[in-house]
């Protein structure tokens, strides 16, 4: 018994209801023997549709990853470099302190070696009434009176009879530290 399957010709769009199970993809037997060595090989496979989807998901989600990780990357390389900058903005504002401070440092020495001068010395002590000696004279003492005095104060400070304080030592450290200018 033959069914008769009548032809329907399609010139308008079906309005049938659309499958709701996806069609199976169907395996083809290989029927030569080295069509099934192929078949049985994992190099040689059988690609679906379904994937070849995953693949390219999995290819997309991979790239995707990649390009996400590289611009964290360079947000943290612009971060880091930011990071010195200011560093070094620091640095240098410490640095122009110091080299003020050094400025003024040489201006108060030029200050105190001005007040310092003889002859400005003797300037303001011939204004303030004062003249100059008219010589030295040196007396001798009784060594019985130097003992005398000795005994009363209970002798002298081991600190005032040591010559360790050399009057220059701090002069040489100052032109050390700027360079023998005045």
């Amino acid at each position: 018994m033959a069914k008769a399957v009548a032809t329907i010709p399609r010139s308008r769009p079906s309005t049938a209801r659309p499958q709701t199970r996806p069609a199976t993809p169907k395996t083809v037997k290989p029927r030569t023997a080295e069509g099934r060595r192929a078949a049985k090989s994992p190099v040689a496979r059988v690609v679906t549709r379904r994937d070849a989807t995953t693949g390219m998901r999995r290819t997309i989600i991979l790239a995707s990853s990649v390009a996400v990780l590289a611009i964290a990357a360079m947000f943290l390389v612009v971060a880091f470099q930011t990071r010195i900058a200011e560093t070094q903005m620091k640095i240098d504002k410490i640095n122009a302190q110091i080299q003020a401070e050094r400025d003024r440092f040489d201006a108060l020495r030029l200050e105190r070696s001005a007040l310092r001068d003889p002859a400005r010395l003797v300037a303001e002590a011939t204004a303030m009434g004062m003249i100059p000696g008219s010589g030295t004279v040196f007396t001798t003492m009784d060594p019985s009176s130097v003992a005398a005095v000795l005994v009363s104060t209970g002798g002298v400070d081991p600190e005032y009879l040591s010559d360790s304080h050399d009057p220059l030592e701090n002069y040489g450290a100052v032109k050390a530290m700027i360079g023998g200018r005045p």
